[in-house]
């Protein structure tokens, strides 16, 4: 792993269970607040390194103008079945950033690594697209 994204380890530590959960989802739900404190919940592809979770979207997206006017979130990952008995997720509150230039183009490589669509239908370019860094504060999790 590249120094940068290594020395950016998170404090915020996981169980076993929960990485395992984590790690290979393929969908996460975001919320964030505007500026006026109007929230706006909407699904991401992430991916977690060094202790942070990444995802790429529009420069101009509306969750990137509320992180710049709040940087406080909420990231959800949970998987439903009928048998209640069975319902697991983790909830994450956290710190989000537009991620750095420099960081770019490795964090879009481990994006497209995990989803190999993003090259051919959403494609992210330093034009046009930012990654977002979450980093983790605190979690609540269920069903592990």
């Amino acid at each position: 792993m590249p120094a940068s994204v290594a020395a950016m380890e998170g404090s915020m530590k996981f169980t076993k269970e929960e990485m395992a959960f984590l790690e290979p989802a393929r969908v996460a739900r975001l919320a964030t607040v505007d500026a006026g404190g109007i929230p706006h919940n909407v699904p991401i592809c992430p991916v977690y390194a060094g202790g942070r979770f990444y995802f790429g979207t529009e420069a101009e997206s509306k969750k990137v103008r509320n992180i710049k006017a709040n940087g406080n979130v909420s990231l959800v990952f949970d998987e439903y079945t009928e048998s209640w008995g069975k319902l697991r997720g983790v909830m994450i509150r956290g710190q989000a950033k537009i991620a750095g230039k420099q960081e770019f183009e490795l964090l879009r490589r481990r994006l497209y690594e995990k989803f190999s669509q993003y090259q051919a239908s959403a494609p992210l370019d330093e034009k046009d697209s930012v990654i977002v860094e979450v980093v983790p504060r605190d979690k609540f999790s269920w069903g592990f």
